[in-house]
């Protein structure tokens, strides 16, 4: 069995993107993938500006007591022809250009004005108030890499260096299947030996919130022939199917056999709990994985393994798709070891004195409740206890592509 860490770097660094490229409108770009480096079009600030509402001082500060206003500035108007000398200032406000020779800027709060006459009325710093032009971003400079997920923030600040449209990634073509003869849907009766199937609607509802097109390719039957023909037909469509139960060794389990068959078996066994009966592979250029049966196992391989993999394959950067953890104390004891690394389902519970990590109970493979309650996934390595207030790894869960 393998490493759950050795397993997710072979699934980052084996599976490397082949996307095509294609030009949006920057209204059509949110949640896709940049295709390309973009550069700076426009010095930021374009020009230097105020920072606030006051007043812009001319020359030497030190060697003035008092201000002649001579000039009035709003935001929009243009200072080129005009230049302050020292012991003049001007009226400015936010956003408006610095006239030549402003040395600092001082917001209204902190004056007195008599006339055309100002008093400075708190201590003077060269530069303050002032956004000077090229501070953030200098024309020519790479300010966005290629692999950039983009979200409503990117978007602004695309727009605010005039870009209207840009190159991303075509989003990619997902088949999701269940595989299983029990299995119904929540609009069909229950009966005897039967089951409604949670794990597809789980799959298609967090996919979602992805980029890319999502199918619902429904239920695979408990037939050999009948599965590898509808993932070879899915193969021929799809850039990634995503499968789950079938995976394990049972005589009723096809999917693995049938990837083996069509294509190329990479793993299907993890040293993790829950989630060991894992795999993926891939079908010609499709990429294949197959996730366990049970609703439990879908939800923590699929985010520990598979959400990671489909970040890699849509164009962003390895270091980007990583899964996010953080360090937070228990409130908990375990009895006894287990030999394979554990993902437990707990609640985050902010302090005065910290972040602790809550255990709920229900805790087996099958126990899909404690997730409507559970905000993370504390890992458990193998062979080891934990104590109350250990420190501990948890994986925040999310159902945002981006986090």
């Amino acid at each position: 069995m393998l490493d759950y860490y050795q397993a997710l770097h072979n699934l980052l660094t084996q599976n490397t993107p082949s996307l095509t490229k294609q030009t949006v409108p920057l209204t059509e770009a949110d949640r896709l993938i940049l295709a390309e480096n973009l550069t700076v079009q426009y010095d930021t600030p374009f020009f230097s500006n105020s920072a606030m509402d006051g007043y812009a001082l001319g020359g030497d500060i030190d060697a003035c007591q008092e201000w002649t206003i001579i000039h009035r500035i709003a935001a929009g108007d243009t200072a080129q022809s005009m230049t302050l000398k020292t012991g003049e200032a001007a009226r400015i406000f936010t956003g408006a250009p610095i006239p030549e020779g402003t040395i600092a800027v001082i917001q209204q709060e902190n004056t007195e004005v008599n006339g055309n006459i100002l008093t400075v009325t708190s201590t003077l710093r060269k530069g303050q108030n002032i956004r000077y032009q090229a501070e953030e971003l200098k024309k020519g400079d790479v300010f966005l890499s290629s692999g950039q997920y983009i979200t409503p923030a990117v978007i602004a600040l695309l727009a605010s260096q005039g870009y209207a449209e840009i190159p991303v990634f075509k989003p990619l073509t997902i088949y999701v299947f269940s595989t299983g003869n029990e299995l119904l849907n929540p609009e069909e009766p229950l009966t005897a030996g039967k089951i409604y199937d949670a794990n597809r609607y789980l799959l298609l509802s967090w996919l979602k919130q992805t980029p890319h097109q999502i199918i619902d390719a429904g239920t695979l039957p408990d037939n050999k022939e009948a599965t590898e023909q509808a993932l070879s037909d899915a193969s021929q469509k799809a850039d990634i199917i995503i499968t789950s139960g079938g995976v394990s060794v049972g005589e009723e389990d096809h999917v693995h056999t049938a990837i083996t068959k069509l294509g190329k078996l990479t793993l299907w066994k993890l040293a993790i709990k829950p989630g060991k009966p894992f795999a993926w592979g891939e079908i010609d250029n499709t990429t294949v994985f197959m996730l366990p049966g049970n609703p439990v196992s879908t939800f923590v391989t699929f985010q520990q393994l598979v959400v990671p993999a489909l970040k890699r394959l849509s164009g962003i950067d390895i270091e980007q798709c990583m899964p996010k953890a953080i360090m937070a104390k228990a409130t908990f004891s375990t009895k006894k070891t287990q030999s394979r690394k554990e993902f437990l389902r707990v609640q985050l519970q902010p302090s005065a004195t910290g972040l602790y990590v809550k255990l709920l109970s229900h805790q087996g493979s099958a126990m899909l409740s404690a997730f409507t309650q559970a905000d993370a996934l504390a890992e458990i390595p193998e062979n080891t206890l934990v104590h109350e207030n250990d420190y501990i790894k948890v994986y925040p869960l999310s159902y945002n592509f981006n986090t």
